[in-house]
């Protein structure tokens, strides 16, 4: 693995908007084992203590297998924020399970103790250079002295294994090896959300409703424990919401919930987004906001009924019809529509908060439209549907729990 730098592909694979917190899966393109040739959905632990049992010596000194637990961890978790567009039977992929990125062959593989160890000590650690995550190179390299063949750009494993028997500690051969300028992180302080959608930074269009869906991140041992979110709005300046005089949407929206959260009866002609305030269990509150969205009062409209705008609820078998009705606006009709069902792994049993939506199948037919669902699985719709004045609209339905907890 030579982390050599890559140009950056459009869009992504594994939808993870965090750089402090790790993703909780990413996607693998198999090539040995009995799924060669497809791409696994892969616990991201997992994939870590697997990669480095077959990348570094289990009886290598703690502090050269915890150094290689953040390289490892970083390469993929670059890659899965830096998508390079790869897909193939089953869908995108992240990274390939062989020497073109990682090893990762869980069924010859299988990580020592000390393996473990060594992942679970760095698993909220992450390096920047300049703030910014970056792509964390190794190689084996010669069996000299402790930083004789630095690069910055690569830890040389068999020099490395030399600074620790040497007394250095993990973060020590990180500095070392990856400086000058690198920068130890470590989750916030305090509680802190990321924003998927509407995505920070980012202006796009809806129609009179909007769903918010973001992500939280904790320090240490603390958990959140009340959230507070609230819908704001704004006048455009020229075209654009990119103003700075934020005030309490008229419709008085708020809700207390977890991610995902629908507002309805936005305005056109106004911008808006949506500030959530997180408290964790040490009682320390902080504040996030979301991009801003522009209602499109001509776009055509979807209201889902199965599973119900907002809902979450538990669902136990095989099979379901996504349903929804459609209003488009007058004088245009719906000409196309692109129904799209997205999944993620439960974070905790049973519940679907602070979960990774991914991309599944997709169909074009409308209203009625059957998914196969698989156990353990949490699920949801978006269709966009376009009409004959050229108006997209985008919608999200409720989410479902599979199978019931």
């Amino acid at each position: 693995m030579t982390g050599a730098p890559v140009v950056r592909a459009a869009g992504t694979c594994t939808a993870w908007g965090s750089s402090r917190i790790p993703p909780s899966t990413l996607q693998v393109l198999r090539t040995s084992g009995p799924s060669s040739g497809t791409v696994q959905t892969v616990d991201f632990k997992t994939y870590v203590r697997v990669v480095l049992a077959a990348e570094w010596p289990a009886s290598w000194p703690s502090a050269a297998l915890e150094s290689g637990a953040v390289a490892v961890k970083q390469y993929a978790w670059y890659y899965i924020a830096h998508w390079r567009g790869g897909s193939a039977t089953g869908g995108c992929y992240d990274v390939v399970d062989n020497n073109n990125d990682q090893v990762y062959w869980p069924e010859s593989k299988s990580p020592s103790a000390s393996q473990v160890a060594a992942v679970d000590a760095t698993w909220n650690e992450t390096i920047t250079k300049g703030g910014a995550m970056f792509l964390t190179g190794y190689r084996s390299g010669n069996d000299v002295a402790c930083g004789a063949d630095v690069n910055g750009a690569q830890i040389f494993q068999h020099s490395a294994r030399n600074c620790a028997a040497a007394g250095m500690t993990r973060d020590d051969i990180l500095k070392l090896y990856y400086g000058p300028g690198l920068s130890i992180q470590t989750p916030a302080a305090q509680p802190s959300a990321v924003f998927l959608t509407p995505g920070f930074g980012q202006q796009t269009t809806a129609g009179s409703s909007v769903a918010a869906t973001w992500t939280e991140e904790t320090s240490g041992s603390t958990t959140v424990t009340s959230r507070n979110l609230a819908l704001q709005m704004a006048a455009p300046i020229n075209g654009g919401c990119g103003g700075d005089r934020w005030l309490p949407s008229t419709a008085g929206w708020s809700s207390t919930g977890a991610s995902p959260q629908t507002a309805n009866g936005l305005q056109a002609g106004y911008c808006y987004r949506f500030v959530v305030g997180l408290t964790d269990s040490t009682a320390a509150t902080a504040y996030s906001i979301s991009g801003a969205v522009i209602p499109d009062p001509s776009a055509p409209v979807a209201s889902f009924t199965s599973p119900a705008d907002g809902t979450i609820s538990a669902f136990s078998g095989g099979l379901l019809a996504a349903t929804w009705n459609e209003t488009s606006a007058p004088g245009t009709s719906i000409l196309s529509r692109l129904v799209t069902e997205q999944y993620a792994s439960q974070p905790v049993a049973g519940s679907c908060a602070g979960a990774q939506w991914q991309n599944g199948a997709q169909t074009t037919t409308g209203s009625g439209s059957q998914f196969w669902l698989d156990h353990f699985n949490c699920y949801r719709w978006v269709v966009s549907l376009t009409d004959s004045a050229g108006h997209t609209g985008t919608w999200v339905s409720g989410i479902l729990v599979e199978p019931a907890p």
